[in-house]
């Protein structure tokens, strides 16, 4: 017998590497060197990965093999279709197949749903006997402990950055709603023997490597004794964790001199807002510099994953990610698109709010958009996505990014010259005006008046009788949010308002509305101290301003944050309606 395991390559032209990107970027997958691994003697196997070397369709093979995630569907099934014309049967696993089987199956003529180390025997099986089941689904997760060593052997040696390349677990302990990962490995999370592991690792030919793993610091005890024991091996390492490593100071320190050089973080999103929704709260925001500077301070390269399109982001969110790499010296950002991958919960929550735009899978690249955003028009979440794209690796933020005295300039310089090459396909794009402004006024305005303001009823509380009064804020800080389908500007003020704050925060309003045509909605709610002073300001030294503005302007919890405000104003502003309570819709946070 004779069998063809095929990795296929995606459709988009845009994202086919040259022999030399490939040769930079590429490392070897290992599902399906594990299922050559797996194979028993007597029969022929061998793996074409589409990327790096074309699929010959007229050798004559018994069985077809092809995995492949969703990006890969569509060519897995032209690919599929070739054989079967033929009269080859092939078979087809990996998760969108695992996913959508049903869908799988009408290309293909048997389909492995999940894991396919239990069945592949019995499939192997059935072929010899001519009668192959339509699906394939083990009883059982295999067992992590006696694994096979995969067969990198039956790749193409010259074509990758390295085909030395192990894993040490399956699974991940998080449950985030984008990915696929929980859902594949059905919610597990299981550890091969750490000794098994770095035998494992003698054998491999390169002394750099690359883990696998989803996440290798998901389990910090096993991950501790992994690094323990990889340190006399000498090898370098490259791996894939989360951020939450910069918390454990032992593990960091072990990683770094167990030869970890670089390592892929999942920050995806600067808004907490945005993780908390995608079941990603233990991203803490607020501890992302500290984090980033400990793990560079011990040599160890970032690759960032960075996603656009979740139900916080608006225009904003482009420049103001590209400025945090710069400024957090990220190494080697990594932009996507939100993408709802079948088989996990945002995918069943997009199609539940019909916010699916097509299930063209060629599509779902992670670098176009698929599904309908929530406070952006599709078009400016693609054309923001390209000018991140194009701007991250423009010579000007790849040096911001690399000068830094913990860095190995040179090699992070190639990195980025390989990245630069593959970004500079994307279309050229720019930033709309109202996403600078935006970033303009999302900011923070010292006060200076601190024996004029007053608390605000919101905070004053009452303990047992007593009042007691927060201590001051020293500044407001304005955070502004852009509804593009509502065409409006949401801005929310929190802290203390003096008259220099407020002052610099109406120069700020005055300038976005000439530049934007939006309706605005300023919500007061976050006050905590105000002057008399800044709201005359506001209020009456600005009526015009206000008059102007009728019509596309409310004014948002100031009578419950100042009692009996509106009485005192009423003679300056008794003809208009902005200062009516509002509460912004579910659509404007």
């Amino acid at each position: 017998m004779k069998i063809r395991l095929v990795d296929p390559a995606s459709e988009d032209s845009l994202l086919r590497h040259s022999r030399r990107e490939l040769k930079n970027l590429w490392f070897a997958h290992l599902s399906l060197t594990t299922l050559a691994a797996l194979t028993p003697q007597g029969i022929d196997v061998a793996i074409t990965d589409e990327n790096v070397e074309p699929v010959d369709f007229e050798e004559d093979v018994d069985l077809v093999g092809i995995t492949g995630m969703t990006i890969h569907a569509q060519r897995a099934y032209k690919i599929a279709q070739a054989f079967r014309h033929r009269g080859i049967p092939v078979v087809m696993g990996g998760p969108h197949a695992s996913a959508l089987p049903e869908e799988a199956k009408a290309h293909v003529d048997a389909v492995v749903i999940g894991e396919a180390e239990n069945v592949w025997k019995d499939l192997l099986g059935d072929v010899g006997r001519g009668g192959l089941k339509p699906f394939y689904r083990a009883k059982e997760f295999c067992s992590m402990k006696s694994a096979v060593h995969p067969r990198l052997d039956l790749l193409k040696q010259d074509a990758y950055m390295t085909t030395s390349c192990a894993q040490t677990s399956r699974g991940c302990p998080f449950k985030c709603d984008f990915c696929y990962v929980t859902q594949f490995f059905g919610n597990t999370y299981r550890f091969r023997p750490v000794d098994e592991v770095v035998e494992e690792v003698k054998c491999l030919k390169d002394d750099f490597i690359v883990f696998v793993d989803d996440n290798i610091t998901g389990n910090p005890s096993y991950a501790r004794e992994l690094f323990t024991k990889l340190i006399p091996l000498k090898k370098q390492w490259a791996g894939q964790s989360s951020i939450t490593i910069a918390k454990n100071d032992e593990l960091l320190k072990l990683a770094a001199k167990s030869g970890c050089v670089s390592l892929f973080l999942g920050i995806e999103s600067l808004s907490p807002e945005n993780l908390w929704a995608a079941h990603k709260s233990f991203n803490k925001v607020n501890e992302y510099e500290d984090s980033l500077k400990k793990i560079h301070d011990y040599g160890i390269m970032v690759l960032a994953g960075l996603i656009f399109g979740f139900d916080h982001d608006d225009e904003g969110v482009f420049e103001r990610t590209v400025r945090f790499c710069e400024k957090t010296k990220i190494e080697a950002p990594c932009s996507f698109i939100l993408i709802p991958l079948p088989g996990t919960p945002f995918f069943d929550r997009m199609e539940t709010e019909g916010r699916i735009l097509h299930k063209d899978w060629s599509k779902y690249t992670g670098a176009e958009v698929v599904f309908r955003p929530k406070l952006m028009a599709e078009e400016t979440l693609q054309n923001g996505f390209n000018w991140v794209c194009r701007e991250i690796y423009s010579y000007r933020s790849i040096i911001k990014r690399l000068v830094h005295p913990q860095q190995r300039f040179f090699t992070r310089m190639a990195t980025n010259l390989t990245f630069r090459k593959v970004a500079r396909r994307k279309p050229k794009a720019s930033l709309s005006m109202a996403a600078r402004i935006i970033n303009k006024l999302n900011t923070s305005f010292p006060i200076r008046e601190r024996q004029t303001l007053i608390p605000t009823l919101h905070h004053l509380t009452l303990e047992k009788g007593q009042r007691a009064v927060r201590g001051i804020t020293e500044a407001l800080n304005v955070h502004i949010t852009r509804n593009e389908r509502l065409k409006t500007l949401f801005v929310r003020l929190e802290g203390s308002l003096d008259l220099k704050a407020a002052e610099e925060f109406i120069n700020g309003i005055k300038e976005a509305t000439e530049w934007v045509q939006d309706k605005l909605v300023i919500d007061f709610k976050g006050i905590q101290f105000f002057s008399r002073k800044a709201i005359h300001l506001m209020f009456v030294e600005n009526q015009n301003k206000l008059w102007e503005l009728r019509g596309r302007l409310r004014i948002v919890n100031l009578s419950n944050q100042i009692p009996g405000i509106t009485d005192s104003l009423n003679r300056y502003i008794a003809e208009m309606e902005f200062l009516d309570d509002l509460n912004p819709t579910a659509q404007t946070t």
